[in-house]
């Protein structure tokens, strides 16, 4: 793996990084959750490399070492429109390296999110996108956001709360973070990272952004413009995911405006698939989607 950091269109330093391979046979982009980091993929970026692909994957603005430019939990000139940007340029990079050769979208969680976002913009640049995690309810994203659209100036750089409820099913728990894996390691890995957790909340004035660019995202004319498949995963005891429901609810979305869709729950299965008790088969399902 090396460093890749680059200067985006807006003038944010954005800090990415590259697992290479000198003859790919595809590229992998991928977008991270909330309050962690992209060097957390580690793992799966060297399976990806291990089966031919080019993996390429940024820290989100606010979030990594791209805080350094933002602040922590914080989004930066000019909102949410970044998010967006900055994975286009990112797909930019791959394209550069390896055009030659397709591209597939990794997104988890909040990058799931901003996944969708991107695919309602630029699928046509994709083979494919993996939505991992869905945490948004399609039917709540439009209340949501007008809630943070009250988010007035003073309020932009408070931190919110935005992970503190998911634990709720899971109580009484060992830590306040049981409900992203089964596997205790992982769960205590994802604590003792200064860059994730509760050391990296997200800001009113994130969420405001963020959502300013996902309840566009869900409307049926914006999903009928999706040209590439997409593969939802998710486990069916993830508390971010309404144990499966809202995964289920971006299928049926996605299939009504005729997108070609393939979504799987994992049984038992919390948050962060890929560092789950579990992984090794998410990740082998995974790639072998990628292959077909």
């Amino acid at each position: 793996m090396h460093e890749r950091p680059f200067h985006d269109r807006h003038g944010v330093e954005v800090f990415a990084r590259v697992w290479p391979n000198e003859q790919p046979v595809g590229s992998v982009v991928i977008s991270h959750g909330a309050s962690e980091h992209s060097g957390r993929y580690d793992r799966f970026a060297r399976a990806l490399n291990d089966a031919g692909y080019a993996v390429y994957a940024l820290d989100h603005r606010g979030h990594g070492q791209t805080a350094i430019a933002t602040g922590k939990g914080r989004m930066g000139p000019p909102g949410g429109e970044a998010l967006v940007d900055d994975l286009d340029e990112l797909v930019d990079l791959a394209v550069a390296d390896h055009g030659d050769v397709p591209v597939v979208l990794f997104g988890h969680s909040l990058g799931s999110l901003i996944a969708l976002a991107y695919l309602t913009r630029h699928s046509e640049r994709l083979a494919g996108s993996v939505l991992c995690g869905f945490p948004a309810s399609l039917a709540d994203v439009p209340a949501i956001g007008e809630v943070f659209e009250s988010v007035d100036d003073a309020m932009r750089d408070e931190p919110v709360d935005a992970l503190g409820a998911f634990n709720e099913p899971f109580e009484p728990a060992r830590t306040p973070f049981d409900w992203l894996s089964r596997d205790d390691a992982e769960v205590d890995r994802y604590l003792a990272d200064p860059l994730c957790g509760d050391d990296v909340p997200l800001t009113y004035g994130f969420m405001a952004d963020l959502f300013a660019i996902v309840a566009p995202a869900i409307q049926p004319t914006a999903l009928a413009a999706i040209t590439c498949p997409i593969f939802i995963i998710s486990g069916d005891r993830d508390s971010s995911g309404a144990m499966g429901k809202n995964p289920e609810l971006l299928d049926a979305a996605l299939r009504n405006a005729g997108v070609t869709v393939e979504c799987r729950l994992y049984p038992g299965a919390r948050h962060e698939l890929l560092n789950e008790t579990n992984r090794d088969d998410v990740t082998a399902d995974v790639v072998a989607w990628i292959g077909r």
